[in-house]
C-alpha cells in the first residue's frame, strides 16, 4: 500500500521519495484507511512501514507512521470505537498530504529546502533527522573554536594547553546546548498546552455571543483571535447542546475525538480544530480566505445564523 520508495537489487537500500510522492502516497493510505473494517485493518497495516525517507533532493527527512500501524493492529480489539479511531487517523493523513501537496516544488534550492524542513517539522509528521540538531552545534561551535585558535594562540603554546582549552570549550558548548534544548522544551510544553475555556468556577460566555465576537474579529481581520475566540464558541456550543463537557485539562483533539463519528456537527469541528491548531499552536500566518471559513464554520456548528453572520 505504502512503502519507503521503489527499491532496486534485492538487498538495496529504497530510495527516497520525493514530496509529491509523498504527497499522493498518503493520499492512497488514507483512502484504504477509510476503507477498511475491524477485520481488514490488521491486514492493511502489514502494508504500511514505520517509517518513509522523504528527500528534497538535498537533505533526507524520515517520517514515521507506526502510528498508523498501531491504530490498524488495535482495530478488532476495540470495535466500537474504530469508526471513530478511523476518522482520527484519515483526518491527520489528510492533512499530511494537504501540508506535502502545498510545498512549492519550483523554487530556488535554498527557498525550497526553507519550505520542507517547516512541513517536515510539524507536530503532524513527527520527523526525526538523521543528526540531531544538538550535534550540529555542537560540531559548529568545536570547529569554529579549533579553526580560531589554530590561527591565533595555538601556534604559541602546547599541545597540553590546546587539549584542556578544548575540553572547557566543549563543556562550554554541552551547557549551551542543554539550555538551547530546555528553552524549546518549555516553548513546545506552552503550544501543546490545553485551551483556556475560563476560569475553574467563573461563569462562560455562551456559545452564541462567543461566535459573535470571533466574526467581528474576523471581519475587522483579527483572524488569528478570531479563531481563538472561535474555538471557544463552538466546544460552548457543543456543551450547551450536551454533546460533550467542557473540561480545561483537554486539548483540542481530545475535544474532536469526544465527539461521535456519526455526529453531524464532527466534520465542521474538524475542519475548525485544524484551522485553530494551523494558526494559534503553529503560529503559521492565516490565509486570505480564513477569516471568511471561520465565520462559515460557526454557522455549520450553529453557533451563528446567517442573518447574524453578516
Amino acid at each position: 500500500m505504502l512503502q519507503p520508495a521503489a527499491a532496486g537489487r534485492a538487498g538495496e537500500r529504497a530510495a527516497p521519495l520525493t514530496v509529491p510522492q509523498f504527497a499522493g502516497q498518503l493520499g492512497t493510505l488514507a483512502a484504504a484507511v477509510e476503507r477498511a473494517s475491524p477485520e481488514s485493518a490488521p491486514g492493511l497495516a502489514a502494508s504500511v512501514p514505520a517509517s518513509v525517507a522523504v528527500t528534497d533532493g538535498s537533505q533526507e527527512f524520515s517520517v514515521r507512521l507506526d502510528w498508523v500501524r498501531t491504530a490498524l493492529l488495535a482495530a478488532p480489539a476495540d470495535r466500537t470505537r474504530w469508526s471513530a479511531v478511523r476518522a482520527d487517523v484519515v483526518a491527520r493523513l489528510r492533512a499530511m498530504q494537504r501540508e506535502a501537496s502545498q510545498t512549492p516544488t519550483v523554487q530556488r534550492p535554498r527557498d525550497a529546502r526553507d519550505a520542507l524542513s517547516r512541513v517536515l517539522a510539524s507536530r503532524g509528521f513527527q520527523n526525526a533527522r538523521t543528526r540531531t540538531w544538538q550535534t550540529r552545534v555542537m560540531q559548529a561551535v568545536t570547529e569554529w573554536i579549533a579553526d580560531l585558535w589554530g590561527r591565533t594562540l595555538g601556534r604559541r603554546v602546547g599541545t597540553r594547553t590546546i587539549g584542556l582549552v578544548l575540553a572547557w570549550a566543549a563543556s562550554i558548548g554541552a551547557v549551551a546546548v542543554l539550555l538551547i534544548w530546555l528553552t524549546r522544551a518549555a516553548v513546545r510544553r506552552r503550544a501543546e498546552a490545553p485551551i483556556d475555556l475560563g476560569s475553574v468556577g467563573a461563569a462562560r460566555a455562551a456559545g452564541r455571543e462567543l461566535a459573535l465576537e470571533a466574526a467581528a474579529l474576523a471581519r475587522a481581520g483579527h483572524v488569528r483571535e478570531a479563531v481563538r475566540v472561535a474555538y471557544r464558541a463552538a466546544v460552548q456550543r457543543l456543551e450547551e447542546e450536551g454533546a460533550l463537557r467542557v473540561d480545561d485539562a483537554r486539548t483540542p483533539r481530545e475535544y474532536l475525538r469526544l465527539l461521535p463519528a456519526p455526529h453531524r456537527r464532527r466534520q465542521p469541528l474538524a475542519l475548525l480544530t485544524s484551522t485553530f491548531e494551523r494558526i494559534w499552536y503553529g503560529s503559521r500566518p492565516p490565509r486570505p480566505e480564513d477569516g471568511a471559513a471561520i465565520i462559515s464554520l460557526l454557522q455549520d456548528l450553529e453557533c451563528l445564523s446567517p442573518d447574524r453572520a453578516s
